[in-house]
């Protein structure tokens, strides 16, 4: 579990984080259950480039993109995809491999979550590959549950938006 003085936040994406999360996207082996391989600065600028532009080419979707950083260090990301209706909204997380084991994932994902639920968003999906325990235990944590629909290998995690304690939740 995380520190106590240590201080998780989320800020949003910008191109030039691109250098810093290079290198925490580095490890080959956060892409063994999705796939691919670390990025590299330029890929990540175009990406980023895209990505900063916060909906779709077409305006169906709003893109969420937001660095988690641990005490201003970049560690990882959240991201969601908003339809236009904002029903069943897409969210993904990935922490860095030498800041996982720690809760920062767990961490960041009810962040986002609640940021989510202030915009009005009622449901949430990821999709984890079935051997991808760490990702399923982030899912579980906010409250979602595994359907029986698996896409491209992947489980459909569910969840309905609501309140747990002092935080918000799924």
């Amino acid at each position: 579990m995380s520190g106590r003085d240590e201080v998780l936040r989320l800020r949003p994406l910008v191109v030039d984080d691109a250098a810093a999360m290079t290198s925490v996207l580095a490890d080959p082996s956060l892409y063994r259950h999705t796939g691919g391989e670390p990025p590299t600065e330029p890929e990540l600028v175009r990406r980023y480039s895209a990505q900063v532009t916060g909906h779709s080419p077409d305006g169906s979707q709003r893109w969420v993109n937001l660095v988690v950083t641990l005490d201003r260090q970049p560690i990882g990301y959240v991201q969601a995809t908003v339809p236009v209706d904002r029903d069943h909204v897409e969210i993904a997380w990935v922490i860095g491999r030498p800041w996982q084991g720690r809760g920062y994932a767990k961490r960041a994902a009810e962040l986002l979550v609640a940021s989510l639920a202030d915009w009005g968003v009622r449901h949430v999906v990821a999709h984890i590959h079935p051997d991808h325990l760490a990702s399923q235990r982030v899912a579980l944590h906010l409250g979602m549950v595994a359907s029986d629909d698996v896409i491209d290998g992947e489980t459909r995690w569910v969840g309905d938006v609501g309140l747990r304690g002092s935080g918000r939740r799924v």
